[in-house]
């Protein structure tokens, strides 16, 4: 049996709710973008609805693809804009759209299996 793999070593998502994040013990007010790891402010509305390719031009760099990116697009799950879904499928990108709590599920368990996932976060 061939040795397992190191977890990717990214601080997990420790909490969630009350419009923000506690990631790696430090608490992070409102949407959030993780990505290799590193905690940033992702300046979105908290209508899902409302996103646009030009929110994930991070996400999207052909120089720099996660496997994946976890979207929580807040307290209900609702289907991405058909355009950012295309952006992603054009960049050759998983993406997982979720409601927030099961995004942050997701993404602790795709990361804790050494998968390099990025994440962006609307706050509940």
């Amino acid at each position: 049996m061939p040795p397992r793999a190191p977890a990717y070593q990214v601080p997990p998502i420790d909490a969630f709710g009350d419009g923000g994040f506690r990631i790696g013990g430090v608490r992070h007010e409102g949407a959030i973008a993780l990505v290799d790891g590193a905690v940033r402010a992702w300046p979105v509305g908290e209508d899902p609805k409302a996103l646009a390719v030009s929110d994930f031009e991070t996400f999207l760099n052909p120089d720099d693809k996660p496997d994946v990116v976890v979207l929580g697009l807040g307290a209900k799950v609702v289907h991405p804009p058909a355009a950012v879904r295309q952006a992603f499928l054009d960049a050759g990108v998983g993406l997982e759209a979720l409601d927030t709590p099961a995004a942050c599920r997701v993404y602790n368990i795709l990361a804790g299996e050494a998968r390099r996932v990025w994440a962006a976060l609307i706050a509940v």
